[in-house]
């Protein structure tokens, strides 16, 4: 069974005490980890130094200088040379610190920002599908003998395709949109509901009570859900804006046999919720771009919905209410006695599917489908 205390966030904090005492890597990349200890704060990576992975993914393939530069090398010896751990022979064994300090350098050097446009920093791990583990852990379990390490440091087959992570990048940038966008609406609402006139306080009452307003919700109810909402949206655009935020997968679910750690993996993504792991991570997994024909949204909208989605848990303490079953869209979410409001406001994906209204993506169609009364 997977061991869920093994999150991200474990991995970065072991990988930044390696980082901290520079004397520990070859004269050479003493200034680079200088600046990769820098770049992992104590919030999480630091935008504005985020130039050290693109040297790191450099440097990791320069071998020794010449009159014309430098040698190219694999991964494996660049970044075992870095920690003293390569040997001509490859007949040598790394020992633990040695194994920790390559395992820091490999995480680091297949971390990327996505993007970076005025406060919207998204950060992705993308590690190679050869790892059954977070580095540390596997190259510890897996590598006792240098050959083994050199199999791990020099895989390059990453998870998320260059594709992926311009998908991933624009969808975050539409989660936020779509976040802004709930905000303006539930300043209109509260607007409205306090007895201020106007079409758009009127209408956005009118659109706060079709996601969360079942037949016996009072106003006073509905202003409580209107509260609820606009601190929730208002902290998921803080955290965004923060640009700490991390996509990853939860990678000791590779190799899940359990079924529940199956169910997981097999799942679009998932977090821990009110910010429990202690650092802003979303877990992407298989099934995050696959097409489920039961769906009430598919594509980049479905991507940006599932993000909104796990924000929501994540920042909001929002759960998957089941009552029923678990209150997904494509299950029906519509408000009524048996889903009042009081759990509606609970529900990820009321959450989730109000946001994409009031950004007005929703076709009649998808909007029909969620709001079933089961």
């Amino acid at each position: 069974m997977v061991d869920w205390t093994k999150t991200f966030k474990a991995e970065y904090d072991f990988g930044r005490k390696f980082l901290a005492k520079e004397s520990n890597f070859a004269e050479d990349w003493q200034p680079l980890v200088r600046k990769l200890h820098q770049l992992m704060s104590d919030e999480g990576f630091d935008a504005g130094r985020a130039q050290a992975l693109s040297d790191l993914r450099k440097k990791v393939k320069q071998g020794e200088s010449t009159l014309l530069g430098h040698k190219t090398v694999t991964e494996d010896k660049g970044i075992l040379r870095a920690v003293g751990g390569w040997t001509d022979a490859a007949d040598g064994v790394l020992d633990s610190r040695t194994k920790s300090r390559a395992a820091t350098l490999k995480l680091l050097r297949h971390v990327y920002l996505l993007n970076k446009s005025g406060n919207r920093k998204v950060w992705l791990l993308s590690l190679p599908q050869d790892f059954h583990d977070w580095p540390t852990d596997d190259l510890h379990a897996r590598a006792a003998t240098e050959i083994a390490a050199r199999h791990l440091l020099r895989s390059d087959n990453e998870l998320f395709s260059d594709e992926d992570k311009k998908n991933l990048a624009s969808a975050t940038q539409h989660a936020l949109a779509w976040c802004q966008k709930a905000g303006i609406v539930l300043a209109n609402a509260a607007n409205g509901i306090s007895g201020k006139p106007g079409e758009k306080n009127v209408a956005a009452v009118n659109l706060v009570k079709r996601w969360f307003g079942d037949p016996g919700a009072s106003v006073v109810d509905l202003a409580g859900f209107i509260a609820t909402l606009s601190t929730g949206f208002k902290a998921i655009i803080a955290m965004l804006n923060k640009g700490h935020f991390v996509l990853t997968d939860w990678v000791p679910l590779r190799t899940a046999s359990v079924q529940n750690d199956v169910d997981y993996l097999y799942s679009e993504a998932f977090t821990f919720r009110s910010r429990a792991e202690g650092m802003d991570t979303v877990y992407i997994e298989r099934s995050f771009f696959a097409h489920d024909a039961g769906g009430v949204v598919h594509g980049h909208k479905n991507w940006v919905r599932i993000l909104v989605h796990e924000l929501t848990h994540l920042v909001c303490g929002t759960d998957d209410v089941n009552i029923g079953k678990a209150r997904y869209a494509h299950y029906g979410i519509g408000p009524h006695a048996g889903f009042p409001g009081s759990a509606a406001v609970r529900n990820a994906d009321s959450w989730a599917f109000f946001a994409a209204d009031c950004a007005g993506v929703l076709t009649e169609g998808e909007r029909n489908h969620a709001l079933k009364i089961i």
